[in-house]
């Protein structure tokens, strides 16, 4: 099931759909008992759709129309490593609102709700108090009661409420047939699902507009009824004028009485739609498809190139995985199990616990079966508390800390920074510096992709290749001594060095920690042609982030 806030969304643009439908083509018909059903679709679907399996779509990215054509890519890995240990972030008043916004947003949502409900509650509790107060009397499935003083006649489900003092003979006709209309046609019951959602969906603009919308046609139903049983359409519109003119009691129940008086009015002496025109109902169909495809689109792609468990990960035929002291037995055989179906086994031997659950020895064995290779490691307090290993069919590797050719995906690094007793050679949490960045590692990327464009002499020249540099991150948060380690020419080092030297400041960390962090950067400029045909591109796993200029 989708988060309640994109639910929300989802269930509004569903709502806003059926609703412009409805004002655009049907408002103005004369077929209520279709108009009925199309609005009472809008709230039914609009719950349903977002919560079937649609497929989300697989968009093709194409190149930007801004600058040289670039598009920046992050690997799946960890974006930059460092080379210092255990940065804190300083803390900010205001931090815990921000990390449970979401907490908050939700209980200020449910609380609404809650009020909207007891709101719409106040009315049936009034209708009990007349029903003990009024004289009551029964016509075949119709509960009739007479309340002295009662201002404005109203039903509500199989219960008609009106004072039979308060009228002339006909008017008091003209009432009854009208509201015998909403009883007999269980109009009640739309009313209330109409009140339901819009008290829990109350964010919903399209919400209130499509009951509004619903409330004015039932009462052209009951106009209809009423007039075709009186026979006495002009009457019955004195009679509207007359009665409409006073307060109407509870905005949950069916009123004879002012609300929608005009286009009530208008309706009633509007021609009837030919039959013809009813083929327009038929825009349901589109309508709903219209309403799938939005959902679609909506709904994040899934990557069928990449499949995460807790411990391990495969990607592009990659398999990244972990042992923590806290990998549990069902874990383990969950690895184990996803190895074998790329023909790799799993062995542990001298496996041990301590006390606490955790994992205190353990000499784990990867084997090839269809290359006959294997590689194994053993994990400890001495040797490491951490095991990391990859396979693929190129070969396989394994170690207390990750492969020096390999970065491992930040998932997976996150884990280890959470689960390894003390600290890992190679992987400390300034791994994930990003984190200090203004906005988190997001927005970090996300600077970076607004930032960074592939050099125009390069890109015409065609040139493409990894630029690797370094910079230093101090304490206060400030970037300084910005090096290029290797690039294939000069002005791609520059402008990876131009969108470094533009970053903000970073978070300061905790007093006392005098470190500086000396973080390596990889970036890979590539290029694509017109068609997406590959022009000389460097390896994307070696780097952290990818530069896609395209040639026209």
């Amino acid at each position: 099931m989708p988060t309640l806030f994109l639910y929300i969304l989802q269930t509004s643009g569903c709502m806003a759909i059926f609703y412009l439908l409805y004002i655009i083509f049907f408002r103005k018909e004369t077929f209520y008992r279709y108009n009925r059903i199309l609005l009472l679709s809008a709230f039914v679907f609009s719950v349903i759709l977002p919560l079937l399996p649609i497929p989300a779509i697989s968009w093709s990215v194409k190149a930007p129309k801004e600058g040289s054509d670039t598009q920046v890519l992050f690997n799946t890995n960890v974006v930059a490593h460092t080379q210092s240990s255990n940065v804190v972030l300083s803390q900010h008043w205001w931090d815990s609102l921000v990390q449970n916004a979401g907490s908050i947003l939700l209980i200020i949502y449910i609380s609404v709700a809650f009020i909207l409900i007891l709101l719409h509650i106040i009315p049936l509790l009034k209708i009990r108090r007349l029903m003990q107060l009024g004289k009551i009397y029964k016509e075949d499935y119709i509960t009739y009661v007479h309340v002295p003083g009662l201002t404005t006649p109203f039903s509500f489900l199989r219960i008609i409420f009106f004072d039979p003092n308060a009228y002339e003979h006909t008017e008091l006709q003209h009432v009854l047939r009208h509201e015998e209309a909403h009883v007999q046609q269980h109009h009640s019951i739309d009313n209330l699902l109409a009140s339901i959602y819009c008290c829990l969906c109350w964010i919903n603009p399209f919400a209130w507009l499509s009951r509004k919308a619903l409330q004015l046609n039932l009462e052209y139903l009951a106009d209809q009824a009423a007039v075709q049983k009186a026979d006495a359409a002009t009457s019955y519109q004195y009679s509207l004028l007359k009665v409409g003119a006073h307060y109407r009691p509870a905005s949950i129940a069916h009123h004879f009485n002012k609300s929608f008086i005009k286009n009530r009015i208008l309706m009633i002496n509007k021609t009837q739609s030919p039959r013809l025109r009813a083929w327009k109902y038929l825009l349901i169909v589109p309508a709903l498809s219209i309403a799938a495809g939005l959902l679609s689109a909506a709904k994040p792609a899934t990557n069928t190139d990449s499949t995460e468990k807790k411990y391990m990960i495969t990607y592009k035929d990659v398999i990244y995985g972990v042992v923590t002291p806290q990998t549990t037995e069902a874990d383990l055989n969950e690895m184990k199990r996803t190895l074998a179906a790329k023909d790799f086994t799993l062995t542990l031997k001298d496996f041990k616990r301590n006390e606490k659950g955790e994992i205190d020895d353990v000499q784990l064995e990867v084997v090839d079966s269809k290359a006959g290779r294997s590689v194994s490691t053993h994990m400890n307090e001495s040797a490491g508390n951490v095991i990391f290993f990859y396979c693929e069919k190129k070969g396989m590797g394994i170690g207390t800390n990750p492969p020096g050719h390999k970065s491992f995906p930040n998932s997976l690094l996150y884990i280890v920074a959470r689960e390894s007793r003390g600290p890992v050679a190679g992987l400390t949490t300034d791994t994930l510096f990003t984190q200090r960045f203004p906005g988190g590692t997001e927005a970090y990327k996300r600077f970076l992709a607004k930032n960074i464009r592939y050099p125009k002499g390069a890109h015409d020249a065609k040139i493409t290749g990894l630029v690797s540099v370094q910079y230093k991150l101090n304490m206060e948060g400030y970037i300084s001594d910005i090096k290029v380690l290797s690039a294939p020419r000069e002005d791609m080092a520059e402008e990876i060095m131009r969108t470094l030297g533009k970053m903000p400041r970073f978070a300061t960390t905790t007093e006392g920690n005098s470190e500086t962090e000396t973080i390596s950067l990889t970036a890979a400029f590539a290029l694509e042609g017109e068609n997406g045909e590959v022009i000389k591109n460097p390896d994307p796993k070696k780097a952290d982030l990818i530069i896609i200029g395209y040639t026209r």
